[in-house]
């Protein structure tokens, strides 16, 4: 889980305390502010393990100029689908991670799964 202040006075908040609780169903945030009104966002993953050999869609969260998605760590083949004027294209990350137009980094999730996350270079951008 991971909270942060996304607009507002940031530099006059401050994040008190960050729980999951045993049951693992809900959140415990306390969250300060010294000044004007600011906004915070609750990043959680949210975990069901399954094994199947199937095809797995994952959405990706898009903040600014960057994308996040999970995967099982047994999944191969990781790619993206993008929408480039009007056409849906298939982008494999492959096992370096490149793409022509992101810069894209993997890590450790909770659960054995793997946290993508892709950088846009300059002049891209998403809609």
């Amino acid at each position: 889980m991971r909270t942060s202040c996304i607009a507002g006075p940031c530099p006059f908040t401050r994040i008190d305390q960050e729980a999951v609780p045993g049951d693992g169903r809900h959140l415990n945030v306390t969250a300060r502010d010294w000044s004007d009104t600011a906004t915070f966002l609750v990043e959680a993953e949210v975990i069901h393990p399954m094994i199947s050999e199937k095809v797995r869609e994952s959405y990706p969260v898009i903040f600014g100029p960057s994308l996040s998605f999970t995967l099982p760590a047994s999944a191969k083949g990781p790619s993206i689908e993008a929408e480039v004027n009007g056409e849906a294209i298939v982008f494999p990350l492959g096992p370096d991670l490149s793409l022509r137009w992101a810069q894209c980094t993997v890590g450790q999730g909770k659960g054995e799964n793997n946290v993508y996350r892709c950088e846009l270079k300059p002049g891209y951008r998403f809609r």
